[in-house]
């Protein structure tokens, strides 16, 4: 069947956002040794375990990243305290991101299909939508799905990719999802019936229709 829809997964797929994540945990390190007094390695090195531990397990809250942290270092996190944090850490991380150099050049090629995002929350309603709104790519995008906000589940929960494809008016056999994680992303838009390919991913995997090197590959694969 032919693909007539494109939807892509955002941060390490269309957003290098690794300046943004080692920069957001640096920046609340050297926060909370400034309110505090703690050593902002021994809040790194603490932050980098639970971020593991969170990930796994489909936590993106934030608030409750800071307060295993702070459960762990002894201290007691106040409201408004972890409301600071979020917006330190989030700011932060927006404003070391930037798309790959293949992102956009990918996208004005494929921009005669349509496009969209499928995206985890990070945890707290808009967050995510504003962070996408100052990558400056979204005008690329006819249809952006925040899981976890825009739906009660997260990836790879198939409900978000089967809301995409019925929003944009496509079976989802005619989308083709294109991610940087197995579990969540390759395996979420399978169960949900869509073609899938593998991209700035370590992980080896037989699962996805394809694995590709750069964006760019997509226009080959498509024609």
């Amino acid at each position: 069947m032919r693909i007539k829809a494109v939807l892509f997964d955002f941060d390490d797929t269309l957003m290098d956002v690794d300046n943004g994540r080692r920069g957001a945990i640096e920046a609340v390190a050297a926060a909370i040794q400034s309110i505090h007094g703690i050593p902002s390695g021994e809040a790194i090195a603490l932050l980098e375990i639970i971020e593991r531990e969170m990930e796994r397990r489909a936590i993106f809250d934030r608030r409750k990243w800071f307060l295993s942290l702070y459960n762990r270092l002894g201290l007691s996190l106040e409201r408004g305290e972890a409301l600071n944090l979020l917006r330190i850490y989030w700011g932060t991380w927006t404003k070391l991101s930037k798309a790959y150099p293949d992102t956009e050049p990918a996208l004005q090629m494929l921009k005669p299909l349509r496009l969209g995002i499928i995206a985890n929350t990070d945890g707290v309603n808009g967050f995510k939508r504003a962070r996408m709104e100052a990558s400056g790519i979204l005008h690329y995008f006819d249809l952006i799905v925040v899981a976890g906000d825009d739906t009660p589940e997260v990836k790879p929960h198939p409900a978000p990719f089967l809301l995409a494809a019925s929003l944009l008016h496509v079976d989802p056999e005619e989308c083709l999802f294109v991610g940087d994680r197995v579990g969540s992303d390759i395996r979420g838009a399978m169960t949900a019936g869509m073609e899938t390919a593998l991209i700035r991913s370590r992980e080896e995997s037989p699962l996805p229709n394809i694995k590709l090197s750069s964006l760019m590959d997509i226009v080959a694969y498509l024609h």
